[in-house]
């Protein structure tokens, strides 16, 4: 005869299996503080953390990795416990962080060893004037700062935002950065001046914190100058062939027409060269570049571009120039594909003199001769 388990027990199976869970979870080691940080930090995904990873040292990654190491499995009510935890504490700071430099010290202390600690806080130094500056606002902080680097990093904002940061600053001091600014997004910077809106609290609290990260705490560079920087530019389309640069011209103008002035003053190409290359310096110009060389590009610039090689061989002796027409009629004549070849190796020596301060190649000079 079969012999039939009796209820009781099948009853009882999940019973046990519960129990035992239980007793499991019971004895399983609490979840440390490290643990607690590294379960959030992999809740929130790639997107969230990893502005919060990029922040952390060595020492602190590697807490990170080392309390997740040791995360065997966690139940979905540990996880809620932790994020509740996570969340009541957030609420506790009423969205404020205590800073100041014992803060700042007592945080540090924790990620870092104290030799490095010192070092940072310049401890082994006597402490000079600027601990008051801990007790000053933002706004305060960047009235301080150059009105010249104050407005090199306005100019890469936005106009409403812009306008909301000179409205926190001194009067004088937000009209010395204007004077320092420059482009199409000042009059509509001034638009929102004039027609001022009410600022929500939390929208100044994160713009201050924004100015404070990218501006106040950051390495502050010398800016370059601008016109340095679109001269390179112009020289850059100078050397490169004509249907490349008509089309890059063509998208400056479209996307940056503030700056195509500048740029277009330092562009220099063969058909433009009487209006760049100083008479005085031609005569160097055929001292410093091969005869060979030369007697290439002359022959490149019959036909259309005979006003060209009229005025190299214009300012130099005219015994010279003779030389140089007789040995003109001699040479075969280069194809277009070669003539532009040599012509950009012509400007190409010619940018190199200019760098080496034997001629000046400006626009401006022989527009006002």
């Amino acid at each position: 005869m079969s012999s039939v388990r009796p209820a009781s027990n099948v009853e009882s199976l999940p019973a046990r299996r519960a129990q035992k869970m239980a007793v499991s979870t019971s004895q399983r080691a609490p979840i440390s503080s490290a643990q607690r940080a590294a379960v959030i930090i992999a809740l929130l995904g790639e997107g969230a953390a990893k502005p919060i990873v990029d922040k952390l040292d060595d020492a602190a990654l590697a807490k990170v990795a080392t309390a997740l190491e040791n995360i065997s499995m966690l139940t979905r009510d540990e996880l809620i416990d932790i994020v509740m935890d996570f969340i009541s504490h957030l609420r506790r700071t009423n969205g404020a962080l205590r800073g100041g430099r014992s803060r700042a010290r007592e945080v540090l202390s924790s990620v870092v060893d104290s030799g490095r600690l010192r070092l940072l806080f310049k401890e082994d130094k006597p402490e000079v004037a600027g601990e008051d500056d801990e007790e000053l606002s933002v706004w305060e902080r960047l009235e301080k700062r150059d009105p010249k680097q104050i407005a090199s990093y306005l100019s890469r904002l936005s106009p409403n935002l812009i306008a909301l940061i000179l409205q926190k600053l001194d009067v004088s001091i937000s009209s010395e950065i204007l004077g320092h600014m420059e482009g199409d997004k000042l009059g509509p910077m001034i638009g929102h001046m004039v027609e001022p809106r009410k600022t929500d609290p939390g929208v100044e609290q994160v713009l201050g914190r924004m100015v404070e990260m990218e501006f106040l705490n950051a390495v502050q560079e010398e800016a370059e100058d601008d016109s340095t920087n679109l001269a390179n530019v112009g020289e850059l389309l100078s050397l490169i062939s004509s249907e490349k640069r008509d089309s890059l011209v063509a998208f400056l103008r479209s996307k940056h027409e503030d700056k195509l002035e500048g740029i277009e003053k330092s562009i220099f190409t063969i058909e433009g060269l009487p209006e760049l290359l100083p008479k005085n310096a031609v005569p160097v110009v055929f001292r410093e570049v091969d005869q060979s060389f030369l007697l290439k590009l002359l022959s490149s610039l019959q036909g259309a571009n005979s006003q060209v090689s009229d005025y190299l061989l214009g300012n130099i002796s005219s015994r010279m120039a003779d030389q140089y027409r007789d040995d003109l009629g001699t040479m075969k004549p280069v194809n277009s594909e070669e003539s532009e070849a040599v012509q950009r190796e012509f400007l190409n020596v010619l940018m190199g003199l200019k760098r080496r301060g034997l001629i000046v190649l400006e626009r401006q000079a022989q527009a006002g001769a």
